[in-house]
């Protein structure tokens, strides 16, 4: 070895290496991109599921407290939804009766939301009542066919003596996927059925 070299090169300032680590910048970046264009559906989706499951606890607590209340109270109580809305609410069915509102308040329609000071009284954003079947009984055949002539709203009646009446509704949220509140009569208690699996939580 030549006396005066130097055992190791200095690397070029700014050279091609600059150039190559420039290059390495741009490809991370564009594979975060690609990565976070995969991923945002999914979150998407997941938060969507996550507001379905969310508005089904908030349908079956209400008709829990409805049941609560009937059998407390001596009375009936119903558990009122807005078909196509996201609107619904737990009152005596007798209050119903007599002012056809609640509260004093602006009974809602299908198209028309009623606002509300209770977070409770509205499901998640993006998730709307898109079906409903309620069984008529003995007890509710009269009360059931003067309410459907209006159309505002499905009423689930629950009795004092802790029964209600039959009853399934249908949640949707912004990516179609739907959840199912099943009441069973007999007993007065809800369950959340996921549609697409069809499998009881």
């Amino acid at each position: 070895m030549k006396a005066g070299k130097s055992l190791f090169r200095r690397r070029p300032i700014g050279g091609s290496n600059a150039g190559m680590t420039l290059l390495e910048l741009l490809l991370v970046v564009a594979i975060m991109v690609v990565v976070a264009a995969l991923a945002i559906p999914s979150v998407q989706r997941t938060f969507s599921q996550q507001a379905l499951k969310k508005g089904a606890d908030r349908l079956r607590v209400a008709m829990g407290q409805a049941r609560v209340k009937a059998i407390r109270h001596g009375e009936e109580y119903a558990v009122f939804l807005v078909p196509g809305g996201s609107y619904f609410n737990v009152a005596p069915f007798r209050q119903f009766q007599e002012q056809n509102t609640f509260a004093g308040r602006r009974q809602p329609t299908a198209d028309r939301g009623l606002q509300s000071n209770y977070e409770d009284d509205l499901l998640p954003k993006g998730v709307l009542f898109v079906g409903s079947e309620v069984a008529a009984d003995a007890r509710a055949a009269e009360v059931m066919s003067s309410l459907e002539s209006g159309g505002a709203l499905r009423t689930i009646l629950f009795y004092p003596d802790g029964t209600s009446q039959d009853a399934r509704v249908v949640l949707q949220n912004e990516k179609q996927a739907t959840i199912e509140v099943q009441l069973r009569g007999l007993t007065g208690i809800a369950k959340t059925v996921r549609s697409a699996e069809n499998s009881s939580e």
